[in-house]
């Protein structure tokens, strides 16, 4: 499939908009910085009614400080495993399945990817696992460099094997059991906080990525949206986004929010 530029997003299109939904890393931010005009463009989105929620793999404690400081809805963290809601400056937390239970499997899983690691020097755990809540992180392009790329696809692989929910971020691996990810926490966000059905999601939510774990997004959200720097992993995604910015990471995201504001 061709992946159109934003000028093929029609007026209409971007009228029927309320709601924006967004990667972070290398989405939101650019090497790790969120960019001036990142935070100008959440500003300006929320000015103008639009509700933006971020829709993450990373940790649930870092998550909870972008929830309280950033111009945003809530988050959606670790991969759908929690939606952390700001309502009026008080945080809720909501989990995909009863808490304890996620945090016995997080316990398991963490000791199957310990086992695992021994096998691939090069990767290591996220650094911030010690804030997650639900899941397993393990880092192959965040502080590892040069990013370890060969060992990632040999690790993902070995992690597949055993039965186990891994998805790829533009810098870590992130692992979970099986029966959720990114579009179903999201679904169940839109569908139970907001009231909105299925069909409504295709016409009023747009979605903004970088990397294959947003995948389910792109595959769901007729009106997706890659940041430039989506191009190195188009040949091995099966759900690229329908359109592409020209510029990466954040500066893409502000792209698309110029975009957007201008032809409603």
């Amino acid at each position: 499939m061709s992946i159109k530029s934003l000028e093929n997003l029609t007026t209409q299109a971007c009228q029927g908009v309320q709601f924006i939904l967004t990667d972070v890393d290398d989405t939101l931010t650019w090497h790790g910085r969120l960019p001036e005009q990142t935070l100008a463009a959440l500003t300006r989105l929320t000015e103008s009614g639009i509700r933006v929620i971020p829709v993450t793999g990373g940790c649930a404690g870092w998550s909870d400080m972008i929830a309280r400081t950033l111009p945003v809805e809530g988050v959606i963290t670790e991969g759908g495993g929690c939606f952390i809601a700001n309502t009026d400056g008080v945080l809720d937390y909501t989990f995909w399945r009863d808490e304890a239970q996620m945090r016995a499997d997080q316990a398991d899983i963490l000791a199957k990817v310990q086992q695992a690691l021994t096998a691939f020097p090069s990767l290591r755990l996220a650094r911030d696992q010690s804030y997650r809540l639900t899941d397993v992180a393990i880092d192959y392009a965040q502080d590892v460099k040069p990013a370890a790329i060969e060992e990632k696809d040999a690790c993902v692989k070995v992690l597949l094997e055993q039965g186990l929910n891994v998805k790829v971020s533009s810098i870590h691996i992130n692992i979970s059991r099986v029966g959720y990810d990114k579009f179903a926490m999201a679904e169940r966000v839109l569908k139970e906080r907001y009231g909105l059905s299925e069909d409504a999601g295709r016409q009023q939510v747009a979605y903004v990525g970088d990397a294959p774990n947003d995948e389910s997004m792109f595959a769901r959200f007729p009106l997706s949206v890659g940041v430039a720097n989506i191009a190195q992993h188009l040949p091995v995604m099966q759900y690229p986004p329908q359109f592409q910015t020209q510029q990466p990471g954040g500066f893409g995201f502000a792209e698309f929010a110029e975009y957007l504001l201008t032809n409603r």
